[in-house]
């Protein structure tokens, strides 16, 4: 079952937290019993926030960067692999064997269980010195401006 959001009302009721939850949540029919892992979430906004800086980039990179060719066909630029790459980069990884010996970094989780606040927030700060050396370096943007942009991203959400 895929992970929803949901919040609690002044009433007690668990409602969907936002579109994409309630979307999920119509699958279900009404009286349908659940079992739920119940969580609090680290803040929710320093997380949106950390998500608009990785959804920026990756837009940065994906208009400028040209694909590669794999068999013929060229290759779509993947979000999901890219804010992988960004957490790898930013040094929150682990390595991993394969099945032909070869030794391969994975992304640590950045899911709720997994990753305190503090490491949260040193996760963000290394994100923003990735972007800015591996996606915007010749675009000239200081920290300060890629913050504020980020803060602007946050506004529209």
């Amino acid at each position: 079952m895929p992970e929803i959001l949901l919040t609690k009302t002044a009433t007690g009721a668990m409602i969907p937290f936002d579109e994409d939850a309630g979307d999920r949540l119509r699958r279900y029919k009404a009286g349908a019993v659940m079992r739920c892992d119940i969580r609090e979430m680290r803040s929710w906004p320093f997380f949106k926030k950390w998500w608009a800086l990785a959804k920026f980039a990756f837009d940065q990179w994906s208009e400028t960067e040209e694909m590669p060719l794999y068999k013929g066909q060229r290759v779509l630029p993947a979000f999901e692999r890219f804010r992988k790459d960004l957490t790898i980069l930013a040094g929150y990884c682990h390595p991993v064997a394969d099945i032909n010996g070869g030794v391969h970094l994975e992304a640590d989780s950045i899911a709720w269980a997994n990753m305190t606040e503090e490491v949260f927030e040193k996760l963000y700060s290394a994100t923003i010195d990735v972007v800015l050396q591996k996606i915007l370096a010749d675009k000239g943007y200081t920290e300060a401006q890629l913050r504020s942009l980020v803060e602007q991203t946050m506004a529209f959400t």
